[in-house]
């Protein structure tokens, strides 16, 4: 049998006791203190009608029942509820500013980790006092679409498709991958997060590839400056013709 100790709160086993003036009186082996519960009949939780009961000292036998009678059963003190402590997870907020800030200790452009004493970024350069919130603001429409996943489908990963499609659409898919960058750095166990995270990079590789094919043709200007080395030279080649033609009129009249 335990109890729970009121002071250390802990369960401890029933060892020392005593019942005084009808009210138990349990000592906690660990601290030491006290904890009093009122009996429903001293007598019999003293067993054997004793009223009080020498601490360190075991309670006596019960006396053998009777025939056709129970043996009485002490009566049970009264313990006080359970208290179950845990571990309290920080609140990361889904909605209003925060979703577009970066939080303390992180660099407000690439939320990289941030030294306090630094005066500007290791990773993107930026210095923090040059910084201005709304050049790195998404549109308003990619901001409604934003705080609408994060409050009410953010464990809707069909939700989070449709916004990817949406930012490529819209050619925001670097400003949709510091979103989720900000969210990762209030709660970097967040899967649906680094799930959009690594999505972003994946779609972002696809992209690259077609974009450094069409930069790698030729562009207009080189398309024009071609045609125009084209003309000159059919030019001068029209000009020499011309003028071999009337030197062998010359040389023909002559002759």
């Amino acid at each position: 049998m335990k109890f729970q100790c009121e002071a250390c709160e802990r369960l401890v086993p029933l060892e020392v006791f005593r019942v005084e003036a009808g009210v138990l009186v349990v000592k906690c082996d660990r601290c030491g203190a006290e904890t009093r519960a009122r009996a429903s009949t001293a007598s019999s939780f003293a067993m054997g009608g004793s009223s009080l009961v020498g601490e360190g000292q075991g309670a006596p036998p019960p006396p053998e029942p009777s025939q056709g009678m129970s043996a009485p059963l002490p009566p049970r003190a009264s313990t006080p509820s359970l208290r179950v402590l845990r571990g309290r997870t920080a609140d990361v907020p889904l909605t209003g500013e925060t979703l577009f800030e970066a939080p303390p200790g992180a660099c407000p452009k690439c939320v990289a980790p941030r030294r306090e004493d630094a005066e500007s970024c290791a990773q993107c350069g930026l210095v923090y006092v040059n910084f201005t919130p709304d050049e790195h603001r998404p549109s308003e429409v990619l901001a409604e679409a934003w705080q609408s996943l994060a409050a009410e489908h953010w464990d809707d990963w069909e939700a989070h498709d449709r916004l990817m499609t949406l930012a490529m659409g819209r050619g925001e898919l670097a400003m949709l991958g510091r979103l989720y960058r900000l969210r990762l750095a209030r709660a970097p166990d967040d899967v649906m997060a680094q799930r959009g995270r690594d999505e972003l990079v994946r779609r972002a590789t696809l992209v690259v590839p077609a974009t450094a094919e069409v930069s790698s043709g030729p562009s207009d200007i080189q398309k024009r400056m071609k045609t125009l080395g084209m003309g000159v030279l059919f030019l001068v080649v029209l000009v020499l013709a011309v003028l071999v033609f009337q030197n062998l009129r010359a040389l023909m009249a002559e002759g």
